[in-house]
């Protein structure tokens, strides 16, 4: 990781992609200390988990119902 500039963090994921987080200059006292205020977090998941259940199929409703939609 790379902290020479205090609203910027820099580093390299493990397969090689890097990654930059920058915060925006602020007056908030609680992010006064810029990216010094941040900390490391174990992830809690990993990987996507279960899928979503499918929509349900409709049929298409006809084009001309479609186009009545746009209509004003």
């Amino acid at each position: 990781m790379q902290a020479d500039d205090p609203s910027k963090l820099e580093t390299t994921l493990p397969d090689g992609r890097r990654m930059t987080l920058s915060l925006p200059t602020t007056d908030a006292e609680w992010a006064s200390d810029g990216i010094k205020g941040l900390r490391a977090v174990l992830a809690t998941h990993t990987g996507r988990g279960e899928e979503p259940p499918a929509l349900p199929v409709r049929p298409a409703i006809p084009l001309e119902v479609a186009i009545l939609s746009l209509e004003t």
